[in-house]
Order: C-alpha cells, then sequence, then structure tokens
C-alpha cells in the first residue's frame, strides 16, 4: 500500500517536473518569440531609416539634376542672346558700311557733278576770252550810250521842271489871289 502511495507520488512529482519543463519551455518560446518580433520592429525600423536615407538621397540627386539642367538652359538662353546681340551689331556694321559706301558715293558723285561743271565753266570762259577781246569794244559802248540816255533822260526831266515853273508862274501873275483882292474891295466898299 505504501509502494502505490510512494508511486503516485512519484508520478505526481515526474507530472509537476514535467509540467514545469513544459511551462519553462512555453517560456522560453515566449521569450523567443517576443526577441524574434524584436528583432523583426529593429529590422523594420532600420529598413524604414535606409529608405528614408535613399529618398533623401534621390531628392538630392534630383535637386541636382533640376539645378543642371536649368543652368544648362540659362546658358543656352545667354548664347542665344549673345548670338542675338552679336547678329544685330553685325546688322548694324553692315549698315554703317552701307550708309558710308552710299556717302562715299554721293560724295563721288557730287565730285563728278563739279567736275563737270568746272570744266562748262573753263569751257565758257575760254569762249567767253576768245570772244571777250571783239566783247569788250561793245561792252564799253554799250555802257557809253546807257551813260548818254541817262543824261538825255535827266534833260528831259529838267526842261519839263522848267516848262512847268514858268506856267506856274505865268498863272500867277495873270490872277491877283482872290482872297486878297476880294478882301479888299469889301473894305473899300464899307468904308
Amino acid at each position: 500500500h505504501r509502494d502505490k502511495k510512494r508511486d503516485k507520488e512519484k508520478v505526481k512529482e515526474k507530472e509537476k517536473a514535467k509540467e514545469k519543463e513544459r511551462d519553462r519551455d512555453k517560456e522560453k518560446e515566449r521569450n523567443w518569440d517576443r526577441d524574434k518580433e524584436r528583432e523583426r520592429e529593429r529590422d523594420k525600423e532600420r529598413n524604414r531609416n535606409k529608405d528614408k536615407e535613399k529618398d533623401q538621397e534621390r531628392e538630392k540627386e534630383q535637386h541636382k539634376d533640376r539645378e543642371r539642367v536649368r543652368d544648362k538652359d540659362r546658358d543656352r538662353d545667354r548664347d542665344k542672346d549673345a548670338d542675338k546681340d552679336r547678329d544685330r551689331d553685325k546688322d548694324r556694321e553692315k549698315d554703317k558700311d552701307n550708309e558710308k559706301e552710299k556717302d562715299r558715293e554721293e560724295v563721288d558723285q557730287n565730285k563728278e557733278k563739279d567736275d563737270v561743271m568746272k570744266e562748262r565753266e573753263k569751257d565758257r570762259d575760254k569762249i567767253k576770252d576768245k570772244e571777250g577781246h571783239k566783247d569788250r569794244g561793245e561792252k564799253e559802248k554799250d555802257r557809253d550810250k546807257e551813260k548818254e540816255k541817262d543824261e538825255k533822260k535827266k534833260k528831259e526831266r529838267e526842261r519839263e521842271k522848267e516848262r512847268d515853273d514858268k506856267k506856274k508862274k505865268e498863272k500867277r501873275s495873270r490872277t491877283p489871289p482872290r482872297s486878297y483882292s476880294s478882301s479888299r474891295r469889301s473894305r473899300s466898299s464899307s468904308r
């Protein structure tokens, strides 16, 4: 009977030990699961940080790319503007050259005209010089004739003046002034 009791106690103790073992195993498993979960969380956090860093790097690269593109565009625009300015300057230079050429041509034409005019003048002068010897005498005669005409006209005017003066004098001598004679008469009659 005692043996049975002892056996039962032994069995109970064994079961308790097994139970404890099971509990310990479960606890270990729980701890192991907890550790695994923590490890997973840490990995996730690490990956999140890595992703953030990658995103930041990508952002930086994109920003740099945008800056590069903007700089290229700016340089291209600056080059275009410089080309336009250069072209405008070339056009201005061409215009100036054309103006100068026109001015030169005009000056040349004017010179030619002047030269032609001078040539004509010289020709005329030569002709005048040739005819001049003949003409000089005639010119002097013409001048003398004009002087004579002027003198005749003057004399004629003087004669006319004298005639007019004589006529006036004659008129005066013929009739005494009316006002004087009439006033005399009226006085004498009143006396």
